[in-house]
């Protein structure tokens, strides 16, 4: 008796007054401090861009050239954790087979000024879609991992241009994947997340567009049934892939060539069906 009339008060008190909706939403923004090369530094071929969203801050990102001819561009929006240095590595296969690549940090990421906000977020990666698409109009997809991958569909939403979304280990809602996430507490902690501008928010409007979302069936993290929920509430054209043995890190670090395979099919066929006719 004496544990409950303690914590039944406290509930109250972070619930009513103290902790507001909203307060809990850093739990999903850890830019870390690691430097961010330049990209005369760096192992491949990349060019240093800064570019912002209407009324943001100034960000910074790498644009990735094709190697030879090119098959289109890929805007890449990365997970939540580090800047785009700890990132690119998932990313740096796809200008061999003929994909331009752009990689970039949200505000208050790596180089890229500015505070991280859940809709600042979404307004950057629309930022990066509309430089994408300034280069290569007709051709860009975008492709996003965990955190990166709810951002890619939320800016895809705002962008038909864009050919086809792929997502990596992805969630349907903040509040959602912080109930289970951060289980015991999870139940109390979402309602201490902020509601709106969520991934299933996106996709009700988002246009008819290819959508692949992979989950990883170890998936730690995001566990696989917040990707299958997230599928189920997607619209048609849509594809699923479970990643058999594959935690929350991108398959493409365990399956190589075949997960390559699959990315590359999806983004060929998406932007050939999408490709105007003479």
């Amino acid at each position: 008796m004496i544990a409950r009339a303690r914590v039944l008060p406290l509930l109250s008190a972070l619930l009513g007054a103290g902790l507001l909706a909203g307060c809990a939403d850093s739990l999903f923004y850890r830019p870390g401090d690691d430097p961010v090369p330049a990209a005369a530094e760096l192992a491949f071929a990349a060019e240093s861009v800064r570019f912002a969203a209407p009324d943001g801050p100034e960000l910074h990102g790498w644009w990735l050239p094709p190697t030879g001819a090119s098959r289109g561009t890929v805007v890449f929006c990365h997970g939540n954790t580090g800047n785009i240095a700890r990132h690119v590595g998932a990313v740096t296969w796809l200008p061999a087979a003929g994909y331009a690549v752009l990689v970039f940090d949200y505000r208050g990421y790596g180089r890229s000024a500015g505070e991280v906000t859940r809709r600042g977020t979404i307004d950057d990666a629309i930022a990066a879609l509309d430089f994408a698409l300034a280069r290569d109009p007709h051709r860009t997809v975008v492709f996003g991992h965990s955190l990166g991958g709810a951002i890619a569909i939320s800016a895809a939403a705002e962008r038909p241009e864009v050919r086809a979304i792929a997502v990596e280990g992805t969630f349907p809602s903040y509040r959602e994947v912080a109930s289970t996430r951060f289980w015991p507490i999870g139940w109390l902690l979402q309602w201490l997340v902020s509601d709106g501008d969520d991934p299933e928010d996106g996709l009700e409007a988002l246009p008819p567009r290819p959508l692949l979302v992979v989950h990883g069936d170890r998936d730690g993290i995001v566990p696989i049934q917040m990707g299958v929920a997230l599928f189920e509430r997607a619209h048609p054209p849509k594809t699923i892939y479970f990643a058999a043995g594959c935690g929350h890190r991108s398959p493409v670090e365990r399956e190589g060539e075949r997960y390559q395979r699959l990315l590359l099919t999806f983004f060929g066929e998406a932007i050939a069906a999408a490709r105007p006719r003479p």
